[in-house]
């Protein structure tokens, strides 16, 4: 099958899975209705960022860097040499773009490449 994007599924009649179709946009214009397993997911398709969402990105960026200084100076407080000062700044650094990843991926758009 082309590649293609997933525009919608059909409900299961009366609980029978063999009833089941997946609408799919495939290149010059027109709508093929297949059955799930005979799909691959090849990629998400991700739109173009938005100036919001790539201000949202610099201030995840800062702040991670913030978490990250602030995690290395901790550390050092503590009395750690520089191996553990440094893995503190990027458990720090992690832990802040790990959660920004996580809200994207929860948030963003909702459509598949077949």
């Amino acid at each position: 099958m082309a590649l293609g994007t997933v525009v919608g599924v059909g409900a299961t009649q009366a609980g029978v899975s063999s009833l089941s179709r997946v609408a799919v946009y495939v290149p010059g214009g027109s709508v093929r209705l297949s059955d799930p397993y005979d799909l691959e997911v090849v990629a998400r398709h991700a739109g173009p960022a938005t100036t919001r969402r790539g201000l949202m990105a610099l201030v995840v960026l800062a702040v991670a860097a913030l978490a990250a200084v602030l995690g290395c100076l901790y550390a050092r407080t503590a009395g750690a040499d520089w191996l553990l000062m440094f893995l503190a700044g990027l458990g720090a650094f992690a832990a802040v773009t790990a959660t920004y990843h996580l809200a994207v991926r929860l948030t963003g758009p909702r459509r598949f490449r077949v």
